[in-house]
């Protein structure tokens, strides 16, 4: 959520005092930017960018109250301001599932129109689990189903064309010499090349851009890290973002 769609995602924005409006800045900042502290002259900027008017005397009392209230509101640092915990937790409580629910609308949304452009059986196949995922939370799960369904898609996609199925498979040798993979003719022939493979090989003989190699990248090493052990967490709005970029980037513009 930016700072501009801050308002519009709060219904009662306009009825809150000033002090809330604050501390709801300070949540924004810290939850949606990761800053760690906040000073008077990043709420000016904050305010400048939502065309509000920077209270009178500025800042100061209002940091003063927050910090003296009991429970604390505010803890101050030698490098501004922060949200004592709870407040934080509270507020996110409030208003961050909103957006995470603005989120899943959008995702299941996007999955939900997808059959229609999906020809492939066993797309629609990984699209169903994709969904099922989503849907109860599994989201490990969610983004190892969304790769299936857009690393399957953008192999039949090569192979649906003959100038990018021979562009493909002359680059092979070349940008590859020791692996000495043979010529691409079905879908069986990339379950013999690693995935990574695959992507260098449609990049460098231009069959995709490298923006789409990017996306391919990345959300390749993003689910190999939620397909095998590990201790990194796999949340909802991380499945969500993997989901949106596969779909939007991959499954959509390889058409």
């Amino acid at each position: 959520m930016t700072l501009t769609e801050l308002p519009q995602r709060i219904p009662e924005y306009s009825a809150l005092k000033e002090i809330d409006i604050i501390k709801l800045i300070i949540w924004w900042a810290q939850t949606y930017c990761q800053r760690e502290n906040v000073t008077g002259e990043y709420l000016r900027q904050c305010y400048g960018t939502l065309g509000r008017a920077t209270p009178d005397g500025g800042f100061s009392a209002y940091f003063k109250s927050l910090e003296e209230r009991k429970p604390k509101h505010l803890i101050r640092s030698r490098d501004g301001y922060k949200l004592e915990h709870r407040i934080r937790d509270d507020l996110s409580k409030k208003y961050g599932q909103r957006d995470a629910r603005d989120a899943t609308i959008h995702i299941e949304k996007i999955l939900a129109e997808l059959p229609a452009k999906l020809a492939n059986p066993a797309e629609r196949t990984y699209l169903e689990e994709t969904l099922i995922c989503i849907r109860h939370k599994a989201f490990r799960a969610a983004v190892v189903m969304a790769w299936n369904l857009a690393y399957d898609h953008f192999c039949y996609w090569i192979l649906a064309d003959t100038v990018r199925l021979a562009s493909f498979n002359a680059t092979s040798p070349k940008r590859l010499p020791g692996m000495k993979y043979p010529p691409i003719t079905n879908r069986d022939g990339f379950t013999e090349m690693k995935e990574s493979h695959v992507i260098a090989i449609a990049s460098s003989s231009n069959v995709i851009t490298k923006n789409v190699a990017r996306v391919l990248d990345e959300k390749l090493t993003r689910r190999n890290m939620a397909a095998h052990p590990s201790d990194v967490s796999t949340l909802q709005p991380t499945a969500e973002e993997v989901i949106r970029d596969l779909v939007e980037n991959v499954v959509l513009r390889l058409q």
